[in-house]
Formats: C-alpha cells, structure tokens, sequence
C-alpha cells in the first residue's frame, strides 16, 4: 500500500493559524462581553432591588408618622378608652416660646447644604407605637440618614423611644428613652451602602402663613382680607324668587320673612306658582345697588376655583329656644325632605356653573346642635370663574315660613393640606407650615460594581409617600 507524502505547506499553515487565531479571538471576546453584561445586569438588578427594599422599608417608618389618639388602658380591663395626651410628645417643638418657631408637625429634615444640588439629606421622624389591641406603647424618634464608612456613603436608620406608657414597655428595637451621643450611634442599623443620591422633598403647601409672595395664596378666600363680616343681598323678581328679609350685615346675619309654599286655604301644598328664596353672601363694605349681579361682579364677592384644589364653605346656625316675643321658635318646625335649605354658588347670569353641586343643611332643632361648624368641601374638575356664594331656600311647612335663621361665622377657604407641590430646588418649608405638610417625596440611588474608576450601576426609586398624620386636624 502507497501512502502520500504531500503535508501542509508553510504558507497554509500560517494562514490555518490566523483563521484559529481570529475564531480564538472572536469567541474569547464575546465571552468577555457576555461575561461583563451578566456581572454589569447583576449589578443593576441588586442596586434596584437594594433601592427598592430601602423604598418599602422608609414608606413604612414614613407612613406612621405622627398620631392623633390611641386607646389607653386606664383602669383594669378597660383599653378601649381614647386618649390624646401623647399629641405634644409626637410633635417636634410645639411649644416653642417663640410663635413663628412653634413645630407641630412630626418631621425635621437636614439637608447637607443649602444648594439646591445637594444630593445627602437626612430625615428624623416621629410616630406612635401600638400594641395588637391599638393600646399605646411608646412615642419613637426615627433616623434616616448619611454617614461614610471606609469612603463609601452609607444610609443608616436608627430609633430612640421619647416616651412610653410604663417601665414595662420593651424598648426594642430602639434605644432607650434619652440615649445619646456615641450610645445612640451603637443603635444605627445599616440600610443600604453606595448611596449617592438621598433626597427627602416636602409636598410645598400652598396655603402658607404668609403669603407675600405671588407663588402662594392665602387660606381664607371670604369674607375677604382674613376679615369676620359679611352681608347678604336677596334675589327676587327674576324666575321664581321673592324677597326675603336681612338683617344688617356683620359678624352674623339674620333672615326671615320666608315665603311658604303652603296653601292654608285647601290644606295641601302649592301645584303650582310655587317659589323659592335666595340670598347672596357679599363683603360688608357700603356698596349700594339694586343688581345682585352688579354687586356679586365686584372684587371680593366673586371667586375663582381651580381642579386638583380642595376648597371649604362653612357657617355656624346658632340655637334658640324660643323667639324674640317669647313664643317657641318656629324654624324647629323644620321638616328634612319638604323643606329645603341648600349652600352653593351660583354664576353672574344666576346659573348654577357646570359640575358644581350645592351643599344641603337645615336648622338645629336641639342645644345638642347648638352652634357647631357647618362644614361643606368640595373640588372641581374644570376651572370655574367668577362665581358667587348663594343661599337658596324653599320652605313648605307653614309654621317653618313664621320663623327666623342666624347665620354666623361665614367662611370660604381653600384647604392648606390639600394644595401642595414638589420643587427639586427648594427644600425648605417655614417652621409654622410645616404642620401644613401631606406628602414627602422620597429620591433615591446607590451604586453598585464601582471599581478602578469605573461608573459602576445604578439602582432609585422615587415615590410619593402621604403623610395624612402630620400635623393637626385641618
């Protein structure tokens, strides 16, 4: 058997080579690459996992913050009775001896400088501990903030109790009741490491204390210059409406001559030419006309409302026994569902504007209900402009028409808590507006796979965290 001498040339094994080579080359760069896209997406996945998990963890501290009452054990077997003596202890400074210093609501935030670029704040909270039952435990101090361990910004949380309900109360997980210093440093809890960017945005009120500049608006819209008197004018001579009588205008004003829509001849209720009664609410000053309209156009008596703002009517109808000559009062004769008394507002053509409701309300009939808030809030879809403050009533029961309504403390405002917004350029809220706070807003990015200079992977959040317990009620 011949077998053939013919090989490989020098040439063609060169040329083998460099293909092997480039394959080699090809191959170990995509391997390279794949490698690097795992270890750079592992990196993002932990960085958003670590921003994610810090998120949900200071949107609950968060959430808590503040309280209004708690059921407090007061005697052996009873933990249903509620207290709310720990309100002052849950604020941060309400007692300052200086008025534009008193802090009542449950947050402080420090900011690592006062440019608007600073990027390291810190937050410090209070809140309320509950047992199971909803009894309270303890008031807690909470602290969000930045420190630099081995070159790395790190996020830490650490917990202080300020007061608690007895000895018995375990402390745990915070320090005890007036740690300090270096104590309270041996309490921090590691959060997260690679921080660079921690940012806690307050939700700006618009309803400020003061309200100089354009930006914000004042929270009493009438009577208008935060005064006390009002005045009202009666619509009649148009559509249905007659006259009504008022008294002159003040701190209260008084109505009556209502008009019955009862037929005493036949016993029974008016078929038809039935009529209703209407007042509008004006500012107390010397204006003389004889145009609701003409009075309502002027500034001061027509208002302006715009959506994602919640606004506030509200009055006081005092109580009274008996009338002025002695004799029972007659308006307890009022009868829900046959009379009507309604708040609304109404346009300068005396048409009720698109998408507005009025508010319905009758008389108090009891010194339980003597004198107490009338409250009505409402909010608007569209901007409606130029409108007026309206009282209508229609009144069916025959004994009710004889009686007389006090309408006191006549207020329209814009709700603080409920107007706010979020600037990235301004931080600071004044101390007495504070409490005026509903919302922070939580930034925050850490980085991981930072190495020999290089940028490493990024991982934030951003969220809106509601805080309806700061501050008090509204």
């Amino acid at each position: 058997m011949k077998f053939s001498k013919a090989g490989f040339t020098l040439m063609e094994l060169l040329v083998y080579m460099a293909i092997v080579g480039i394959i080699v080359v090809i191959a170990g760069e995509a391997f390279s690459n794949s490698t690097k896209f795992r270890i750079r997406t592992d990196n993002m996945i932990r960085a958003t996992q670590e921003a994610e998990n810090v998120g949900m963890l200071l949107r609950e501290d968060v959430a808590q913050m503040g309280a209004k009452s708690s059921m407090d054990a007061n005697v052996a077997d009873a933990n249903d009775l509620f207290n709310t003596a720990h309100i002052s202890e849950v604020y941060m400074d309400p007692a300052n001896a200086v008025d534009d210093n008193k802090d009542s609501s449950s947050f402080k935030l420090v900011y690592s400088s006062a440019a608007a670029t600073a990027k390291l704040d810190s937050l410090v909270l209070r809140r309320m501990r509950y047992n199971d039952n909803g009894v309270f435990q303890a008031v807690e101090e909470v602290s969000w903030f930045l420190d630099v361990v081995g070159g790395d910004t790190v996020l830490k949380r650490q917990c202080v109790i300020i007061s608690k309900a007895s000895t018995t109360v375990d402390d745990a997980p915070c320090a005890p009741q007036g740690t300090n210093g270096a104590g309270l440093d041996s309490y921090a809890v590691l959060m997260a490491t690679g921080v660079t960017d921690f940012r806690v945005l307050p939700g700006l009120p618009l309803i400020r204390s003061n309200a100089a500049s354009l930006d914000y608006q004042k929270e009493q819209i009438f009577p208008p210059g935060d005064g006390d008197q009002f005045k009202f004018f009666s619509r009649y001579a148009e559509g249905n409406f007659t006259q009504i009588d008022v008294s002159s205008g003040g701190t209260f004003v008084t109505l009556s001559g209502f008009h019955t829509n009862y037929n005493m001849a036949t016993g029974a209720i008016l078929e038809s030419d039935k009529t209703s009664q209407q007042v509008i609410a004006l500012a107390n000053t010397d204006e003389v006309s004889d145009s609701w309209s003409a009075l309502c156009s002027n500034e001061g008596n027509n208002f302006t409302f715009y959506p994602h703002e919640e606004y506030e009517v509200s009055f006081k109808i005092p109580y009274t026994q008996t009338a002025n000559d002695g004799s029972p009062a007659k308006m307890q004769m009022f009868v829900p569902g046959r009379d009507h008394m309604q708040v609304g507002f109404i346009n300068l053509a005396g048409q009720k504007p698109a998408g507005m409701s009025d508010f319905m309300f009758y008389p108090p009939t009891a010194t339980d209900a003597n004198n107490i808030d009338r409250t009505m809030r409402f909010t608007v879809p569209d901007t409606v402009k130029k409108v007026c403050l309206a009282f209508t009533f229609a009144i069916y029961s025959p004994v009710v028409a004889g009686g007389k309504l006090t309408i006191s403390n006549l207020r329209l405002k814009r709700i603080p808590t409920s107007n706010y917004k979020f600037d990235e350029t301004v931080h600071n809220v004044p101390i007495k507006d504070k409490k005026n706070v509903k919302a922070l807003r939580l930034i925050l990015t850490v980085k991981r796979g930072v190495k020999n200079g290089g940028s490493g992977e990024t991982g934030n959040v951003d969220i809106v965290i509601p805080i309806p317990s700061n501050g008090p009620r509204d």
